[in-house]
């Protein structure tokens, strides 16, 4: 109805399908099939064409053949489950197509239908409309000249109150690359980006139930219960010789920054990936490092093989850090499973909108000297070739809170990470820097460490360094480019929205 026949769809094709309906097509449904059959005859005025007893022989002949019907069980939206699934996310701007047809449908049934009674013929296998109004106490006014049919309601000029589509055009690209689980973005390149799949019911029918109370499949039970071994519940009060604070690290959410802040200005020791320079990666025995006048354990929390190095040296246990930081929870989940569970984890973290993140990625990519000839694509790439590129990320959060690194996303993954946020993680807010920190600092009780005449001096001179992305390359939501990263980041997007309500109920922390 576009005559848009490869490429992505947007809002706008669905707009002028919708539009070409109302104002150019005469709908019918198969579902009703005996009367489309005569609001058409109606409408064209067949019904006073031929000898009326063959055409209703003639009719009957017809409709009651079964040459041209497929043989198969049916498919309803209850019982198809996964299938059902499926092929409503490849279809979705044909589904909401198709609600707005049946509202075309009613009009026209008001306008043409009348007093038409519809026989069932055959054997009965289509369906029957419901039975002829009664007819009007009082005669209507007389019936003015047929005229073409008059559009409904909706206008479509105006984008139509709908959801915004699920469907992602870009699995299409059957060529994609793998999906990259690295935290280090100048090396994404090195496994060719990140894949892109389809997902199934992207608008969850679980947002409205508490996720701690949706029985997930087995599988990412286990999941749970894995993080669960390492890491305490955030509502059980912060114990400095139970607990070890681990920054859940989004890159593009001011990790950065917070991580500068809670060195240089607070005074916390930290385990991250400073520590291990100079040559202390090997190193076989834990010990305190200072790196421009901050202090570091020596090994590195922010890889899979650093975080089990840490492990053998007995990080958790040892007390010197004071906070850890990661991207990989299920990894620094196992720092606590050798201390006889003594020790156990304390997440916290800083989320950004999902689109201005991924805004903020892009112009890091494209801005930054990495000195690897493999990332020069970005430099003459603009936004919206980003967007539409394999190398767009794909719902980067709930990926890593529930370790699934390739393949399909579900309903399930969502929950999942909606509960790993809930229960495990005190959450902050970019948005809300200041704010979020003062939250961190109640809830770990640092305000009661360092300076503070010489904290406040260095937070500010931190904060001026915060990410300017957002003010430099604005983007606004129902841009193109704003619709084609959310495409790819409904589950992130969901997850994000989730986690503004949690912010809210830790309000009393700051």
């Amino acid at each position: 109805l576009t005559n848009e026949m490869k490429g992505p769809l947007n809002e706008d094709h669905l707009i002028l399908a919708m539009r070409v309906l109302q104002n150019k097509c005469f709908v019918g449904l198969l579902e009703e099939f005996d009367l489309s059959l005569q609001l058409f005859e109606s409408y064209f005025g067949w019904s006073k064409v031929g000898d009326a007893a063959k055409r209703k022989e003639c009719t009957q002949k017809i409709e009651s053949r079964k040459d041209n019907a497929n043989n198969h069980p049916t498919l309803d939206e209850d019982e198809g489950g996964e299938i059902w699934g499926l092929l409503e996310q490849k279809n979705l701007y044909d589904m909401r197509l198709y609600e707005f047809a049946l509202g075309l449908y009613e009009k026209e049934k008001e306008k043409y239908g009348g007093d038409i009674v519809v026989e069932v013929v055959g054997d009965g296998s289509l369906p029957s409309p419901p039975p002829p109004s009664p007819p009007p106490p009082v005669p209507p006014p007389p019936t003015p000249p047929p005229q073409e049919p008059s559009p409904p309601e909706i206008d479509p000029n105006e984008p139509p109150v709908v959801q915004h589509p699920k469907y992602d055009p870009y699995n299409w690209n059957e060529n994609a690359p793998k999906y990259n689980n690295i935290n280090n973005y100048p090396e994404a390149s090195e496994e060719g980006g990140w894949e892109l799949h389809p997902q199934k019911n992207n608008m969850p029918s679980t947002l409205m139930d508490d996720p701690s109370k949706v029985t997930l499949p087995p599988e990412l039970e286990a999941r749970y219960t894995q993080l669960s071994i390492g890491f305490t519940d955030i509502e059980k009060p912060f114990d400095k010789s139970k607990n070890l604070a681990i920054f859940w690290h989004i890159p593009k959410c001011g990790g950065g920054i917070l991580e500068q802040l809670l060195s240089n200005c607070i005074g916390l020791v930290e385990a991250n990936k400073v520590g291990s320079r100079e040559g202390h990666q090997n190193d076989e025995t834990l010990t305190v490092v200072t790196h421009d006048g901050s202090q570091y354990v020596n090994v590195d929390t922010t890889t899979p093989n650093g975080i089990e190095h840490a492990k053998e040296l007995h990080l958790a246990s040892s007390g010197l850090a004071d906070v850890a930081l990661t991207s990989y929870l299920y990894d620094a989940a196992s720092l606590f499973t050798n201390n006889g569970n003594t020790v156990r984890g304390k997440c916290f973290t800083m989320l950004r909108h999902p689109i201005k993140r991924a805004v903020s990625i892009f112009y890091y990519l494209k801005e930054t000297e990495f000195g690897d000839a493999n990332l020069s694509i970005f430099k003459d790439m603009s936004l919206e070739e980003y967007a539409r590129s394999q190398w767009c990320e794909e719902n980067w959060m709930v990926r890593f809170l529930t370790n699934e690194m390739k393949g399909a996303l579900t309903e399930d993954h969502l929950t999942l990470a909606m509960r790993v946020l809930q229960n495990k993680c005190f959450v902050g807010l970019l948005e809300e820097f200041d704010a979020s920190l003062l939250r961190y600092e109640m809830y770990f009780n640092w305000g009661k460490v360092g300076d503070k005449a010489k904290r406040t001096e260095c937070t500010k001179m931190m904060e001026q360094q915060s990410d300017t992305s957002d003010t430099l390359h604005p983007v606004e939501e129902g841009d193109e480019v704003w619709s084609l990263l959310e495409q790819k980041n409904l589950f992130d997007m969901k997850l994000y929205e989730f986690a503004l309500d949690l912010y809210e109920e830790f309000s009393g922390y700051g």
